[in-house]
């Protein structure tokens, strides 16, 4: 018989955490378009509003909301000689991974909770592996087979091509990226990522001990999620849009989120074991929990402070809409006012709810059968904290996803298989041979 004791609810409720990757799409796709606009000195999605509410924006997000209905309500069109039934399964394939690979990521600490077999361990992810690192590289590995089955079952020589290259890119960065993180493997002695992330915790980031290995490592993923400047899976000017030309309505849209999601993990996963994951300089885990009122605070006036900038910056951007004259400048003149108000009020609420939190909330710890633990809402309100610190660097890391795309362009195909095989793989190799005679001349 089960015992629903708090482990088991917190096991149970750990898998909540697969949904993480999929909140950060509509989040990339606003993203995306409002970082292209930055980046080419233009306004960016500016006419998708709530009526409502007087023609409200959300700077932008609204645009996702017509932009999903487009996608869910259009007519699935299946082309008369594809393959039918893998026509329709390859979609599926990368978004279900995408609901995979979340499982291995230590998204908080391990922690300590009274049950009724006594204190158990509670780690931060859905799968404690070993071997987690092999795992994900595993699991993420399968979504080019949703590539490619798509591009074999529209039975379209364009699309084909960009199947090959799809699965030629795999082939090529993916021995590449696994050499470039095997330092850290080699430095820390263990595939865990929890054991990697403790290990920079107690040490140095894996960016500072190899920072080679990281360049390498994020090239390699702009490569394995298909962006530009490695975007030649879709190659507009030569393929049409590569493997998912004979795709659209829900089908184009699961490949489209699936995309996304794969960069959201692989942002994640470079956060992990390069970028100290969870952990954050003098703010160890025993820190945070001894402290909890103060770093919860300190993090509550942090965000504060960003929502001040959000509500100055609109008022910016209202003064300069005004000066261009614009058929809709009553309307975005009241969002603006709409904005900066409630990003003000939000700051004040903040900075009120972080000085409460410093000021009345000091954790002690409890004694369990002789062993000193933290009570559960310490542990709980530790692991919020550290997923909002993972959460944190993997939205900058996705900035740069955003970034590159928009300002280099797109490589031809020889180039791409010439920087994997030609450069990153040497450089890898080489970069491994000095690791591991560093380490054994470190460690005697």
């Amino acid at each position: 018989m089960i015992e629903f004791d708090l482990p088991f609810i917190l096991q149970c409720a750990k898998f909540l955490l697969a949904f993480v990757p999929l909140c950060f799409i509509p989040i990339l796709i606003w993203g995306e378009r409002r970082g292209a606009s930055l980046i080419q000195d233009r306004l960016g999605p500016n006419r998708a509003n709530i009526p409502l509410l007087g023609g409200l924006r959300l700077f932008g997000l609204v645009q996702n909301a017509p932009d999903g209905i487009k996608l869910f309500t259009k007519e699935s069109f299946i082309p008369k000689h594809a393959h039918k039934f893998w026509y329709i399964v390859a979609p599926m394939i990368p978004l279900c991974i995408a609901f995979l690979t979340p499982s291995v990521i230590p998204w908080f600490a391990p922690m300590a909770v009274e049950g009724a077999k006594g204190i158990a361990n509670v780690s931060g992810q859905i799968l404690d592996a070993d071997a987690g690192v092999l795992v994900l590289f595993a699991l993420s590995g399968l979504s080019v087979y949703g590539v490619v089955l798509g591009a074999w079952a529209s039975n379209s020589k364009y699309a084909l091509m960009g199947g090959m290259r799809a699965s030629a890119m795999m082939i090529s960065y993916e021995v590449s990226m696994g050499l470039s993180v095997a330092g850290i493997f080699l430095i820390v002695g263990s595939f865990s990522l929890t054991n990697i992330v403790e290990w920079q915790a107690a040490h140095v980031w894996g960016i500072v001990a190899q920072p080679l290995g990281f360049v390498m490592f994020l090239t390699s993923l702009f490569a394995e999620t298909g962006r530009a400047p490695f975007d030649v899976a879709e190659g507009d000017s030569e393929i049409v849009a590569g493997y998912f030309l004979e795709y659209s309505a829900i089908r184009f849209g699961l490949y489209y989120m699936g995309e996304y999601a794969h960069i959201a993990i692989a942002s994640a996963l470079v956060s992990t074991v390069f970028l100290g994951g969870y952990h954050m300089p003098w703010l160890g885990t025993e820190v945070i929990r001894a402290n909890l009122g103060l770093v919860g605070g300190g993090l509550l006036a942090a965000i504060a402070l960003l929502c001040i900038w959000i509500a100055y910056a609109s008022n910016r951007w209202s003064n300069i809409y005004a000066k261009m004259n614009a058929t809709d400048a009553a309307q975005r003149k009241l969002e603006y006012r709409v904005m900066t108000g409630l990003f003000s009020g939000l700051a004040v609420l903040l900075l009120v709810a972080g000085s409460a939190l410093a000021l009345f909330v000091h954790p002690q710890q409890v004694s369990v059968g002789g062993t000193e633990i933290w009570p559960l809402w310490v542990n709980l309100g530790t692991a919020a904290i550290q997923l909002g610190i993972v959460v944190a660097k993997t939205l900058f890391i996705c900035w740069v996803f955003i970034w590159v795309r928009w300002t280099l362009p797109r490589f031809r195909y020889d180039q791409v298989m010439g920087l994997g095989w030609k450069i990153l793989l040497n450089i890898a190799l080489v970069n491994l041979l000095v690791t591991a005679v560093v380490a054994k001349l470190v460690k005697g």
